[in-house]
């Protein structure tokens, strides 16, 4: 049961993580989502969600290259965690569409 609390409240720290407020406000974003919403205005065919996830992707091959037999199997689950914080980024986007 511990375990289930755990990942719930993990995955309710990643979507208000994800949430845009500040970038659908205009106050700014994060420097980690600067280059991906940047891309995501040059490229309106990719949302900020999808370029997020493909920053993050290129991120976490690096992390691979760099580490090498270091990388642990358990760290390919970042990917996992990537999906999910981009869809809730694309959500939150939609959400506050208006």
């Amino acid at each position: 049961m511990d375990f289930i609390k755990k990942w719930f409240y993990f995955i309710i720290g990643v979507l208000i993580n994800s949430f845009a407020l500040i970038t659908k406000g205009a106050l700014g974003t994060s420097p980690i989502s600067s280059v991906p919403y940047v891309l995501s205005l040059q490229f309106p065919s990719f949302s900020f969600g999808m370029t997020t996830f493909l920053i993050n992707s290129l991120f976490i091959l690096v992390q691979i290259i760099l580490l090498k037999k270091n990388f642990k199997p358990l760290q390919f689950l970042q990917f996992g965690v990537n999906i999910l914080f981009s869809s809730f980024i694309d959500f939150s986007m939609s959400l506050l569409s208006f």
